[in-house]
């Protein structure tokens, strides 16, 4: 008993040694920027416990005795590790490890993989790779950073979204947009989340990864990711920022002087001077400016994270009384329970919008861009009573400023995202997870033209109606229902197998409600109150209210052996409501295979560069149901005939109306060298899309209720080849270059159109109008043909003033002889590009970085449409006009009205999109409080190198219409002006 009270006492007076003997090791972590790490990991080899960084980068690790190895990690850093001396501080700059980056996670679809063991043709674009500066849309960062994605927009309207083709048009349908998921939410419109939420973007372009969302997936799935709050110190961002935009390139008229001088020298011309020396073009347009500011406030422990954002901009558009304000208020929250078992998710978003229109895109009278351009020089703005100058007499000619200063146009509008999301794991690898969403978008629009407008003082000449007023409510919502059950292990340490089931269910629905009046007796009160106008014409109230339902059901295996060989196989079984009784079912399969030949023994044993090396391919069918909910149905309209209400038929019913379908095969090969100093990606596909949606207007009537029936019919091909190539040219301490090329071949083919029952030749599109040109085609769908196919007349010169053409005849002929007839109409040009390419850019030195973004497009043609009206030599005298009308008019030509080849371009460019720099703070010393301060300036649409002869040569290179025809290439001149924007802004981290 002694001997045991002994040896207590020697324990006790050895423990305070043993204490001293302990310490806690105090440090810092940053990366080689100096920026300091939250959440790393610090721990002593072979115990239990540790630390973590807080989000200055520091931490303190307790109980730390000499000759422990103390342990220093972090996701995407190299591993540091130092055997403790004694030392009471360390700083540990981490260093990244190349390979633990490319252990990207990307989005597939009901689940995630890493980069690496991706199967499909997946692109991911992250947010510090972005195009930077002030973005009216969130997808204008994404223009040029992806390849087979091509994006653009035909002018710089703030209210107008980019347009997006993902492997070009796939189908008649919804004009060929791709399906945008958010944080999981299907149908989310892009430009209602703001830029700085936005942490990346996984873009599945190939069939076999889209077709795990059936019916939406043929042109393609965009997922956005936004950010998330993480464990540690509450993060608060604030970002601001100030910009100007200016016309890029004004259309070239010919001046008042200019006028008057040829004028002078053509007395034979009969020409009114009304005295004015008048830029119109100065008049309608202005230097618009454009505030952000952001604000977001985020945090998390080890259980749970948040972040709060709330974003507010005010653009002005280069138009004046054009123009957009846009807040938007985003919620993150996570929340792990029971041992991070069960998983709570909720998203919430609300964006508050509202615009100001001007009228723009035809030629009517209130078309400001139209009635600009026409409008001579020589007119003043203002007659001396200070009236706005009008000339009465010509037809369809008034003063743009009419439209400008007197006209309300505009709209409010409510967007609503909700979602939840909870998942539990019932047993090692089996999470089953159940999430709901609802998305609404409510607007309200509104238009007044007062009783002076269009008013000409001292003439008989007045409008139809004095007073105009038109109010309008559109609603639509979507709801819908997820539940997944998904099933990962890994047997015999080679084997890894991902099992997925799912079940979707979905429902959209839409209502609005319109009403027009004339002859209003107020203008103070305008459209706020319909009892202010004396005339309401049957038949200008409208509404209308629709519904429609979707379920789907899918599956979906994965496996891999040793990160070698994959196999993916997916199929999804889709059901809609707006499909025929015969064909409300359809089925989605693909499969994905690939091997990654690098991690073979062979390769890896001898090929030390080698680090990625993996060919894939990958067959897939995908559709599309973007059509009116009655499309399927017989479809009756009320109309007005003389003074009553009668009843028409729409569209005939179609109980055989179905899901077009996409079906794609995929062969790509990924590869990675010098320890991913260079990396990159190839793709080859062909794709078919099969029984087109297509809204037939051809029907004959005697066997039919209407001409216009919704089938499937035609078919088309397209071909491509992708490439990615990224290399970091320079890796150093303080000074890093990363590049990044991107090229997209695509080639689309018109196979057939119509189908056993409904078949026609060709589809004229691209119609143009003008004076003297009504409705006139300028491309042709025909099968055989490439898609954007110029069709007309082939310009063979002039002769006794009249444009001659080479007919099919090889002859030649005067135009206006065969101008009626397509006897002699040629293909005379292509809209679609041989090739697109982005070069993308990425340098820091020190606390400097820049960015810049170039983007080409080559080989496509372009018809110029706005030089075949404004340099018509017939309007010499009565409209404003080119240099062009003046060569023609002195050579004694005619105005051509029809397509002619003599207006077709050749339209490649190379674009400077987004140049950056910026200046970083890394805590600053004269602000203790601030983690980071950055000051940037940025500048979007630098400059354009082409020959083309227009003010810009991009248009929007891939379209579709109504389910009717799909053109592009067209420059035509009602588009709002592309714009050159000058942003000044800085980042704040505390």
């Amino acid at each position: 008993m002694k001997t045991i009270y002994k040896k207590l006492l020697f324990l006790f007076l050895l423990l305070p040694f043993t204490v001293l003997a302990q310490s806690t090791l105090s440090g810092t972590v940053v990366e080689k920027s100096g920026q300091p790490i939250p959440g790393v990991n610090i721990s002593v080899q072979g115990t239990p416990g540790g630390a973590s960084t807080d989000f200055d980068g520091k931490f303190q690790l307790p109980n730390v005795k000499k000759g422990d190895k103390v342990v220093v990690s972090f996701i995407g850093y190299k591993t540091y590790s130092v055997i403790y001396d004694g030392q009471k501080n360390l700083t540990v700059t981490l260093q990244e490890d190349a390979n633990e980056l490319k252990e990207v996670v990307v989005q597939v679809g009901y689940g995630s993989t890493k980069k690496k063991d991706v199967t499909g043709a997946v692109s991911k674009v992250t947010a510090e790779n972005l195009n930077q500066g002030t973005l009216v849309d969130p997808i204008q960062g994404l223009q040029g950073k992806a390849a087979g994605v091509s994006i653009t927009k035909q002018g710089g309207d703030p209210n107008k979204g980019f347009d997006v083709r993902i492997r070009g048009a796939a189908g008649f349908a919804a004009g060929g947009s791709p399906l945008y998921v958010v944080d999981g939410v299907r149908g989310v419109d892009p430009t209602t989340i703001s830029p700085d939420d936005i942490t990346s973007y996984d873009i599945l372009k190939d069939a076999a990864s889209t077709a795990i969302y059936g019916a939406d997936g043929a042109n393609g799935v965009v997922f956005i990711t936004t950010k998330k709050g993480k464990s540690g110190k509450t993060l608060i961002e604030f970002n601001s920022s100030i910009a100007t935009d200016q016309v890029a390139n004004e259309q070239d008229f010919i001046s008042a002087g200019q006028y008057r001088d040829y004028i002078a020298a053509h007395p034979s011309i009969d020409f009114t001077d009304n005295g004015g020396n008048v830029d119109w073009q100065n008049q309608i347009f202005r230097t618009g400016f454009t505030k952000v500011n952001s604000l977001a406030v985020s945090g998390g422990s080890e259980t749970g994270n948040y972040r709060g954002s709330i974003s507010n901009s005010d653009f002005e558009g280069v138009i004046r009384n054009s123009g957009k304000k846009r807040t938007v208020g985003r919620l993150n929250l996570t929340q792990k329970a029971f041992n991070d078992k069960l998983v709570f998710d909720m998203g919430l978003s609300a964006t508050i919008e509202h615009n100001d229109y001007v009228n723009y895109g035809t030629d009517g009278k209130d078309q400001v861009i139209y009635q600009a351009f026409q409008r001579l020089p020589t007119d003043p703005v203002y007659r001396a009573d200070g009236a706005l100058f009008e000339a009465p007499g010509t037809n369809n000619y008034y003063n743009p400023m009419q439209s400008i200063n007197n006209i309300e146009n505009n709209r409010d509008a409510k967007f609503l995202s909700g979602n939840l999301g909870l998942s539990y794991e019932f047993a090692k690898g089996l999470v089953g997870k159940v999430s709901g969403s609802y998305l609404r978008n409510d607007s309200e629009s509104t238009y007044f033209e007062p009783t002076y407008n269009y008013v000409f003082t001292g003439t008989t000449e007045t409008p139809i109606y004095l007073g105009y007023g038109k109010r309008s409510y559109a609603n639509w919502e979507q709801g819908l229902v997820e539940a997944t059950l998904t099933y990962k292990t890994t047997f015999a340490d080679s084997h890894n197998v991902t099992l997925l089931g799912g079940y979707s269910y979905r429902t959209t629905g839409s209502d609005g409600f319109a009403m027009e009046a004339n002859n209003s007796t107020s203008n103070t009160l305008g459209s706020d109150n319909f009892q202010n106008f004396e005339t309401i014409v049957l038949g200008n109230l409208t509404s209308y209210k629709n519904e429609r339902k979707d379920i789907g059901m899918f599956a979906r295996a994965t496996y891999d052996f040793q990160s070698k060989y994959y196999v993916t196989g997916m199929i999804r079984r889709d059901g809609s409501s707006i499909f025929g009784e015969n064909e409300q079912w359809g089925y989605f399969p693909s499969v994905q295979v690939a091997w990654n030949i690098a991690n073979e023994n062979f390769i890896r044993d001898n090929v030390s560069a080698l680090n990625l090396l993996k060919f894939r391919g990958s067959w897939g069918i995908s559709g599309n149901s973007n059509l009116p909910v009655d499309a399927k149905d017989l479809a009756v309209r009320p109309s007005i005939q003389g003074g009553l209400v009668a009843y028409g038929y729409n569209h005939n019913a179609n109980p055989d109306l179905k899901w077009d379908q996409n079906t794609e095969t995929n062969f790509g090969l990924d590869f990675g060298l010098f320890n991913n100093r260079l990396s990159g990606s190839v793709e080859l596909y062909s794709k078919k899309i099969t029984d087109m949606l297509i809204a037939n207007t051809n029907v004959p009537t005697e066997t039919n209720f209407s001409n216009t029936t919704f089938i499937n019919g035609g078919e088309m091909k397209n071909t491509g080849i992708e490439a990615t190539l990224t290399g970091k040219v320079v890796d150093g301490k303080d000074f890093s270059w990363s590049t990044t090329v991107v090229y997209t071949q695509n080639k689309q083919e018109v196979i057939a159109l119509g189908n056993d029952r409904y078949n026609y030749s060709f589809i004229n599109t691209g119609y143009i109008s003008g004076p003297g040109l009504v409705g006139v085609p300028t491309q042709r769908m025909q099968a055989g043909y490439k898609l954007g196919t110029f069709f007309g007349y082939e310009y063979a010169g002039v002769s006794n003033g009249k444009w001659l053409i080479k007919g099919n005849d090889d002859q030649l002929h005067y135009l206006e002889d065969v101008a009626n007839s397509d006897d002699h109409k040629k293909v005379i040009g292509n809209a679609l590009p041989d090739f697109e390419m982005g070069w993308s850019n990425y340098l820091k030195y020190k606390n400097w970085d820049m960015s810049m973004s170039f983007r080409a497009v080559v080989g496509n043609d372009v018809y110029n449409a706005t030089n075949q009206v404004f340099g018509n030599p017939d309007q010499v005298g009565t409209r404003s006009v080119n240099n062009e009308a003046l060569i023609l008019n002195d050579a004694g030509i005619q105005g051509a009205y029809s397509a002619l080849s003599y207006y077709i371009e050749d339209a490649s460019f190379i674009k400077l999109d987004n140049i950056n720099l910026g200046y970083t703070f890394v805590n600053p010393s004269f602000a203790s409080a601030i983690s980071k301060l950055r000051f940037y300036a940025s500048m979007n649409n630098v400059f354009t190198l082409t020959n083309y002869g227009g003010a810009d040569p991009e248009v929007n290179f891939s379209g579709g219409k109504d389910n009717k025809e799909i053109f592009f290439g067209i420059d035509n001149y009602n588009n709002y002006p592309k714009t050159r924007t000058l942003t000044f802004g800085l980042n704040l981290s505390f």
